[in-house]
């Protein structure tokens, strides 16, 4: 287990403020919180390349070495994956996981070459200079460069970051299958949170400096208290009825015939598989998700609410 204790980070101004975390082999933490909200510098402590002001890394209860005490910085068993990937452009994808383990004898070399190059899916650009890329084939090929020597713990700091729909997808499944097939502790950063709620068995978020404690996906969607946070993984709908507010999500809802809270449907977008329908609630604009247009309903109640 990667443990991190009474972590404080300053320059100008304080960045992170003790901030404490745990992530075990085979669990997958979603690390979330705005630009600028000190998650990268996060990322470069426990990967043992930003050394914090205060405070203690362990693994498996053994201390480690903050990056100011490293004679090269970083450590062996805990690789990070950068937004600039920092691959060599002009070696092709084969060529560059070769250089992350040219230490390997042979025969294990090549097998684990071609273990990774048909887990990451780069088989039909195995032999294509990393700068003829794409975005999506260049994310993957710095994921394989960096679990080649098999770590222990893997830091993806922002992978989903200018990739589209379909190329965010193809990761998200590479991502779990390196969760289940390497065994990796997985620590998963995102400005956006809704591009890793599915993937994540736990989700921090960052802010002012501090880390909220872990939550399993499924809490912090329907449970969160916090109703600007809470607006960070989702839609959610506010509306103010007999003088009581009442934050709910979208699919939070059924449909009444003759009583409930009074909504005039406007419009519907279709979104794949489902509908959003847009209705006038006490004359504030609300979406509900459901698997057809809800022109016909008047009336609608809150199966559950945010705490308000």
């Amino acid at each position: 287990m990667l443990r991190i204790k009474d972590i404080y980070l300053t320059y100008d101004r304080p960045i992170l403020r003790n901030v404490n975390l745990s992530v075990k082999r085979g669990e997958l933490l979603g690390l979330v919180g705005k630009s600028g909200a000190g998650k990268s510098s996060l990322l470069k402590i426990m990967a043992g390349i930003l050394a914090p002001n205060e405070g203690s890394l362990t693994w498996n209860g053994e201390e480690m070495p903050i990056s100011s005490e490293l004679l090269i910085p970083g450590y062996k068993n805990i690789s990070i994956v950068n937004q600039d990937f920092k691959l060599d452009n002009y070696h092709t994808t084969e060529e560059n996981i070769r250089e992350s383990i040219l230490g390997y004898p042979f025969d294990k070399r090549e097998k684990r070459i071609k273990e990774l190059i048909k887990l990451l899916q780069l088989q039909h650009v195995a032999q294509t200079k990393a700068s003829l890329l794409s975005g999506g084939e260049k994310q993957r090929l710095a994921i394989a460069r960096a679990i080649a020597h098999a770590p222990d713990v893997l830091l993806l700091d922002e992978p989903f970051g200018h990739l589209d729909t379909v190329l965010k997808q193809r990761l998200a499944e590479v991502i779990m299958k390196l969760k289940f097939q390497e065994n990796l502790a997985i620590i998963l950063v995102s400005h956006d949170p809704q591009d890793i709620l599915g993937l994540c068995d736990n989700v921090t978020f960052l802010r002012k400096g501090k880390l909220s404690k872990n939550r399993k996906p499924q809490e912090i969607y329907y449970q969160l208290k916090n109703k600007e946070i809470a607006k960070l993984f989702g839609p959610v709908n506010e509306i103010i009825v007999e003088n009581d507010t009442y934050f709910f999500r979208p699919d939070e809802f059924e449909t009444s015939e003759k009583d409930g809270i009074p909504v005039n449907f406007q419009y519907a977008m279709f979104s794949g598989g489902f509908y959003q329908s847009y209705m006038l609630c006490e004359q504030k604009m609300i979406v509900l998700y459901a698997n057809y247009p809800l022109n016909e309903v008047r009336f609608i109640r809150i199966r559950r609410k945010f705490a308000t």
